[in-house]
């Protein structure tokens, strides 16, 4: 699968590279909400451009002027989930955390901070599998 991922951490963004090139996607990465936004433009702007991306990941908070949930917003504006499915990612936890998943999209995936690849793989595959997204096989390794 082609892989966006959206986070403003540094080492939140190698652990998903390396977690996700190591299960055989393809994964670009973005420290902002503009950048994502920009790279998606050419598919927002015409039904006749491919997505760049099967699945997006973004962090739910970003300190820049675009969090991700208004990133999600923006996409949400352009493509439906079956065209373009979403996993947030956030270390919010407690009521904060439920009170985003209220204001989340029931056919958005949430996953909590720090993230087992395990975890990552099952929602990923779980996702590939509805939206009929041929996933390449790599042989299992460890969580």
């Amino acid at each position: 699968m082609n892989i966006g991922v959206l986070d403003d951490n540094p080492a939140i963004l190698s652990f998903l590279a390396n977690s996700l090139r190591l299960d055989g996607h393809t994964v670009s990465l973005h420290m902002t909400g503009p950048s994502m936004l920009e790279a998606m433009l050419p598919a927002m702007s015409s039904t006749y451009v491919a997505l760049p991306y099967d699945l997006v990941i973004l962090d739910l908070l970003l300190p820049d002027p675009l969090s991700g949930i208004d990133v999600l917003r923006e996409l949400r504006k352009h493509f439906q989930s079956w065209q373009l499915p979403v996993i947030v990612i956030t270390a919010v936890s407690g009521p904060t955390l439920e009170q985003y998943r209220r204001i989340l999209p029931d056919d958005v995936q949430l996953l909590r901070k720090p993230i087992a690849p395990r975890a990552l793989r099952q929602v990923i595959a779980q996702i590939a599998e509805q939206e009929g997204i041929q996933v390449q096989h790599v042989p299992s390794r460890p969580s």
